[in-house]
């Protein structure tokens, strides 16, 4: 079956809205340049809505996978596209999107085919089952758990020990699902298993040189013991944090850097570690084949920092 997942084409549409001053004119091809304009769009393609907010004007979109905010205004124009998109997130269906291009604002959404909505359903909550029951859910003890967390950094793209693909721990933009992905991968070849946790919301990061946003974020959370014998859990996720392990509360704290805009979290959960993607009302998607995974991370290997953003079409990658 045709995949369709975030698939963002490479042809690109072009609208012409052709205005005149002369109510007597009657052939396009005799307006000036400075008598029409153009809004190029690109395909973002078909693609879940998973949620819809309006903030100064405009809405915020949120999409299945993609942890990047989406907008369109609120226009007269945008009625009709605005409430597909809200309908579309009510059903958790798809719809097809275009987009202003090099930007993330949404130009126009048309009606998704009959075979998209089910290809959409039969992905959703299609669980495929390995091996990791048998592996240990609970590392030793802090050395163990240091020695992992300096295995998983030495994998980030631009390291001299990174195998391919590397870890894009350097590009935060978006792919924090196959970030997490890989280095849940890395754990279970080293004989351990963790979970994963999503936090949603308006979330906004500093890499340090830059600000982000996020409408999600997720990484992977792991059990060990202390001196004392004590199971603790702590967060994974050198994007944010490079010296180590963390508390999750320090994690969502991190996700919600004041000095980088309002930002605020609506709600979090945790899930088992196989869970590629969690949508904010609870619809889970599965990598076990790491081919998503892999082509995503391949995708953003050459980029750092907070640009582009958008970040590129992954609309190759698909389930």
């Amino acid at each position: 079956m045709k995949k369709f997942i975030l698939s963002m084409m490479v042809s690109m549409t072009i609208l012409s809205f052709n205005s005149c001053a002369d109510s007597n004119a009657s052939q396009d091809q005799n307006l000036t340049a400075n008598e029409s304009s153009q809004i190029v769009m690109k395909d973002f393609g078909r693609t879940v809505p998973v949620g819809i907010d309006k903030e100064n004007g405009k809405y915020r979109v949120s999409f299945m996978v993609s942890a990047q905010p989406y907008e369109i205004k609120d226009t007269e124009e945008n009625a009709t596209y605005i409430s597909m998109i809200r309908q579309a997130v009510k059903e958790e269906s798809p719809v097809h999107i275009f987009l202003k291009n090099n930007t993330s604002e949404i130009a126009k959404v048309e009606k998704a085919t009959d075979e998209d909505a089910r290809y959409f359903k039969s992905i959703f909550n299609k669980e495929e089952k390995g091996d990791a029951a048998k592996l240990s859910t609970v590392i030793p003890d802090l050395a163990t758990l240091n020695s992992l967390f300096a295995q998983i950094k030495s994998q980030a793209c631009g390291t001299s020990t990174a195998s391919s693909p590397c870890i894009t721990f350097r590009y935060p933009v978006d792919g924090c699902y196959a970030r997490a992905h890989k280095m849940r991968q890395i754990l279970l070849n080293a004989g351990y298993d963790c979970e994963k946790q999503f936090v949603y919301g308006n979330l906004r990061a500093s890499t340090g040189t830059c600000c982000v946003s996020w409408v999600y974020h997720v990484a992977i959370l792991v059990s060990f013991k202390n001196a004392s014998g004590i199971v603790e859990k702590r967060i994974i996720d050198p994007s944010l944090f490079s010296s180590g392990p963390v508390t999750d509360a320090a994690w969502r704290a991190a996700c919600t850097n004041t000095s980088c805009g309002s930002a605020s979290v609506s709600s979090f959960a945790n899930t088992a570690g196989n869970v590629y993607y969690r949508s904010p009302s609870g619809s889970l998607l599965y990598d076990n084949n790491y081919v998503n995974t892999n082509c995503v991370l391949t995708t953003f290997s050459g980029l750092s920092g907070c640009s582009p953003s958008p970040a590129p079409s992954v609309g190759h990658c698909g389930f």
